[in-house]
């Protein structure tokens, strides 16, 4: 298979441990993603703790991301509830040359409206000539993104892809049979083999945060022409661990056995307690996926 897939890690957001914005440990971030053959980042997506950052804070981290983005595309988290704040920041993602946006819909709200779901995304898309990813995560945000609402929102042209978080397979096979001009970006690493093999674009991935290498291993093996199943199956293997505890937690622990340490979360969300990062040392060692430590190993 010689068609190009987009592998982008949905980046955890580096803090310190009063909260601030860690901006310094970027770099360090983007190398060990860049190493693993990832392609592209994703900021300010549920992993990167998007909600928990102010748009000023959001403006600031795409700053720094751009600066040392080097070859690694940069695509912006640029949601939110308010509308206006959603246009503000798609907008500063096209004045600073992301390469996309990814939009959530608006939440909160139960239920809204198919009227007012499109005018969101229709001043969204026209606020700024950017591509527009549509962020499908139903499970967070309450609302599913289907081709009904692909289909009322086709009179926009820049509206050109859609992260499908949702888990369910059905809903993305249907949106590559029925909108093959869209952009399909797999949510749900476990579906990553069966959708990459039906033709999506590209991953978007939570869980490459931790070991980048596995899901890149599992594109390779497709690509090349070889069973992907072993390499799913590994990927698999690290995500139930990844989902064992605190899931964004544990991976900013993770990075910091691997080498990047000091990062931390902003509440609502918090790190493993000593008993979750000790099972997760050891099924993470069980499956020759790292080093493990004394069990004192600090979080810090």
């Amino acid at each position: 298979m010689n068609r190009p897939m987009s592998l982008y890690t949905a980046l955890v957001t580096p803090f310190d441990a009063d909260g601030s914005l860690k901006l310094d440990a970027l770099p360090a971030l983007f190398d060990f993603q860049r190493k693993a053959g990832i392609t592209g980042i994703v900021l300010a997506g549920t992993n990167g703790e998007g909600t928990s950052l102010s748009v000023e804070e959001r403006v600031n981290l795409l700053a720094c991301a751009l600066d040392h983005a080097g070859d690694l595309d940069i695509i912006a988290g640029t949601g939110a509830s308010s509308v206006s704040d959603a246009v503000a920041l798609t907008r500063d993602a096209a004045r600073r040359g992301a390469r996309a946006a990814l939009v959530l819909p608006p939440f909160y709200y139960p239920n809204p409206p198919m009227e007012g779901l499109v005018a969101y995304y229709e001043a969204v898309a026209r606020s700024a000539d950017i591509p527009i990813i549509l962020y499908s995560i139903p499970q967070f945000s309450g609302i599913a993104i289907d081709t009904v609402l692909l289909d009322r929102l086709r009179h926009l042209p820049n509206i050109s892809g859609i992260k499908e978080s949702s888990g369910d397979i059905r809903a993305c096979v249907r949106i590559l049979n029925e909108r093959p001009d869209i952009d399909l970006y797999i949510g749900s690493d476990p579906l990553l083999a069966e959708l990459l093999a039906a033709g999506a674009k590209g991953v978007i991935s939570g869980s490459a945060n931790a070991y980048p290498e596995l899901l890149v291993a599992v594109a390779s093996a497709i690509m090349c022409g070889e069973d992907p199943h072993p390499s799913q199956t590994r990927l698999n293997q690290m995500i139930d661990v990844l989902t064992s505890g605190p899931l964004v937690g544990l991976a900013k622990a993770i990075l910091q056995e691997r080498g990047i340490g000091g990062l931390h979360v902003r509440p609502p969300l918090r790190m493993p307690t000593h008993d979750e990062w000790a099972s997760a040392l050891m099924r993470l060692d069980e499956l020759g996926l790292t080093r493990i430590k004394p069990a004192s190993s600090s979080l810090t």
